[in-house]
């Protein structure tokens, strides 16, 4: 009994877990301090574009993709093997537990901007967003892996705290309407509204697990509380004799056309911006993104479970001889230990409406001109979501050495990693701009260490731009006489 969970298999936990992160901070740092790209804005309803109006080209304007986990790589769970697995990969446990820190995060983005609309009128400027937003984190405690991993030898007379399973996938549109206006020389406000239409979502509101193992091992206690919350659509939800969950079937053909056009989940959300002058170089920002809420009412369940399982070993005294009437089969065993745990952790179903917050990002930050081209800036961003708090800080240079190309240099420290080496570039052909943007292009050259992994893209229609790159000691021979100066030459 001492040694009785040494010996699980982690394949499949490793699996989910890997599953999932395919499926923790969603970074934009190093387009913050772009400002000649207009999606900036999105990260900052004070900052005006540059140019009197943008035109997001249809689906086109913006296309963002992000993977982040807190702790762990590739290398760290897939190493070459050695011996006779010397020409395969395996797992490594050992690795991959001792990269885990005491809560691990991991999620992932895609938000596709369906159309995308801005226009300064005087001291305003107007914007309008269209987009489709996805958004999926997983988080688990190490303490669970480290029980799977050496088993209960280690914990007799206590208990082995798991923590609890965090999850949550939303899937919604979302149209912004957004305005700032220029107050002085100085100060720059913003605020942006946000109408949002949910079309799925999985959300696990609470979840506690632990193991208590007794101070002689022989005697193991269970216990597991999980409520999950879900609205989408399920095709039949199978009860049984007691009132409780036995299947679930999800059919395909309900995640239809009249699925993604659904508008019954509404929610609302702002963003509230600044800008501030400091003098002649200096210029400081704050923003915070995603104030609000969705209240999922479609195909809502709430699946619960609470309970726990006292097990004091298994009888096989039936077991060891064929040819004794009472003769049981190991499988037979098995088969009554496992419908035991079940009946002890059985799941209830009920059908409510909920609301979930939007993860609230807040942000940080400044740039300092170190001439008329270039200058440097750093940015923080803290992250709220149930309760958790996630942060990272972007060193960024920033240069325009011509009209229609500027770049970004940025290097940020995030989800326990120290090289994540950011680069943007925006350029200008006519009216047409093109913008690729990442805060690591190092996952691109080194993907087995990277924690984290995001690229934004996309085109936009330019109109009406000042030209940034112009001196202001450069005095054209108009500009002296407009001024009642005297002219360089007669």
């Amino acid at each position: 009994m001492t040694k009785l969970v040494t010996n699980i298999s982690l394949t499949g936990i490793l699996i989910l877990f890997l599953s999932l992160s395919v499926a923790a901070q969603k970074m934009n740092n190093t387009l913050y301090l772009m400002q000649n790209v207009p999606q900036s804005n999105q990260l900052n309803p004070a900052i005006q574009p540059e140019c009197k109006v943008f035109v997001g080209f249809p689906a086109l304007s913006s296309i963002y993709l992000n993977y982040s986990n807190s702790s762990f790589g590739y290398n760290d769970i897939i190493k070459d093997g050695t011996g006779i697995q010397k020409d395969s990969l395996v797992v490594d446990v050992n690795s991959f537990h001792d990269a885990l820190q005491t809560t691990n995060f991991v999620s992932q983005q895609f938000e596709l901007t369906l159309f995308a609309l801005g226009i300064r009128a005087k001291e305003y400027f107007f914007t309008l967003d269209v987009i489709e937003k996805q958004d999926t984190r997983f988080s688990f405690d190490q303490e669970m892996l480290t029980f799977l991993k050496n088993g209960n030898y280690d914990y007799r007379g206590r208990t082995s705290n798991w923590g609890g399973l965090g999850m949550d996938a939303s899937y919604y549109h979302e149209i912004a309407l957004g305005v700032s206006k220029k107050i002085n020389d100085k100060w720059t406000v913003g605020v942006k509204g946000k109408m949002l239409f949910g079309i799925a979502n999985l959300h696990m509101q609470d979840s506690k697990m632990s193991v208590f193992t007794s101070a002689t091992g022989d005697e193991i206690r269970l216990n597991s509380e999980h409520r999950l919350r879900v609205s989408m659509p399920i095709n039949q939800i199978g009860i049984d004799s007691d009132g409780y969950v036995d299947d679930i079937d999800i059919d395909g053909d309900d995640y239809d056309a009249d699925f993604f056009a659904n508008t019954d989940n509404k929610g609302f959300a702002i963003d509230l911006g600044m800008t501030y002058q400091m003098d002649e170089k200096t210029r400081l920002y704050a923003s915070i993104l995603d104030i609000g809420t969705i209240k999922w009412k479609t195909d809502g369940h709430e699946f619960s479970q609470n309970g726990s399982f006292t097990w004091t070993g298994a009888d096989w005294s039936q077991s060891g001889n064929s040819k004794d009437p009472n003769y049981r089969e190991i499988e037979d065993v098995f088969e009554d230990l496992t419908d035991s745990i079940a009946d002890e952790f059985r799941v209830s179903n009920n059908i409510n409406s909920y609301s979930v917050a939007l993860p609230t990002k807040i942000y940080i930050g400044g740039t300092h001109d170190l001439n008329k081209r270039v200058n440097v800036g750093a940015l923080s961003r803290t992250e709220i979501f149930n309760g958790k708090i996630q942060s990272s800080l972007t060193f960024s240079a920033n240069a325009r050495f011509f009209r229609n190309l500027s770049t970004s240099l940025s290097y940020s420290l995030v989800n326990n990693s120290y090289n994540n080496i950011g680069f943007g570039l925006a350029t200008k052909l006519g009216p047409t701009q093109f913008y690729v943007v990442s805060d690591n292009v190092m996952a691109a050259i080194k993907p087995n260490t990277a924690h984290l992994a995001n690229i934004r893209f996309g085109i936009n229609l330019l109109f009406g731009c000042k030209d940034k790159t112009k001196r202001k000691d450069s005095c054209s021979f108009e500009d002296e006489i407009k001024n009642k100066k005297k002219p360089l030459y007669k």
